[in-house]
């Protein structure tokens, strides 16, 4: 057995199909190794990533699962819905008693852009629900352009283990026995305040100052239709 990541990718330009593989070190490194590529005219973005103890096996398995799916039997590319690719890879990690997850990720900015996209710091890369047996995080990950040639990156954590339901501490909104696809639900729905909350990086002043001020223009805006009734 060997210790490493299972991935799923995705590109624009090849809408409608993840790509599947391993690797030992890390998938987003992965990824630009494959984006490099001359004919690859947009870059390939790690969807979901998760570690586990037999990624051979793991990979091995989820190709021969997804084999009526294979665009090419020499790549490992599949025309497969991305929901429904990453519920078959934690299916097929759980049922395997032999393999331990240590952490899986799921990447949650396009979704974010389509909800917030005007108030998004720009020089946001990546944004990802990031768990562990026993913590759930939001990870945010901010590009920094030196000279027009350098780029450093700048990844933050927050533990959300901070936002409760109610009074009680243990009534934690994101739980981190729960699928790591609830937690992404719960975080997409819970609203910009929270999810500006959760991290500072996410939305500039400017724009948090804006959209409270939408805010509240649109209560008071029902408040008045209310009264007129």
């Amino acid at each position: 057995m060997n210790n490493g990541y299972i991935y799923v990718l995705i590109n624009e330009s090849f809408k409608g199909l993840v790509k599947i593989g391993k690797t030992s070190l890390n998938s987003s490194e992965r990824a630009r190794q494959l984006s490099s590529s001359t004919g690859v005219p947009t870059p390939f973005k790690v969807a979901y990533e998760i570690f586990t103890e037999d990624c051979d096996s793991l990979e091995k398995t989820i190709h021969l699962e997804l084999i009526d799916f294979r665009v090419n039997p020499n790549r490992e590319f599949f025309q497969y819905p991305l929901n429904k690719t990453i519920e078959l890879i934690q299916n097929l990690t759980n049922s395997n008693k032999n393999n331990e997850t240590i952490y899986e990720a799921i990447e949650i900015l396009p979704k974010l852009k389509e909800l917030f996209n005007e108030y998004l710091n720009h020089d946001i890369s990546s944004v990802r629900i990031y768990q562990t047996t026993d913590r759930v995080y939001l990870e945010v990950t901010k590009d920094q352009y030196i000279a027009d040639y350098l780029k450093d990156q700048y990844i933050r954590r927050t533990d959300l283990a901070f936002v409760i339901d109610g009074n009680d501490e243990n009534d934690k909104t994101f739980n981190p026995d729960s699928p790591i696809n609830k937690n992404v639900e719960t975080f997409l729905s819970s609203g910009f305040t929270t999810i500006a909350v959760c991290s500072e990086d996410l939305f500039t002043q400017e724009a948090i100052d804006a959209k409270y001020n939408k805010d509240v223009e649109e209560y008071k805006n029902n408040v008045s239709l209310f009264d007129e009734d």
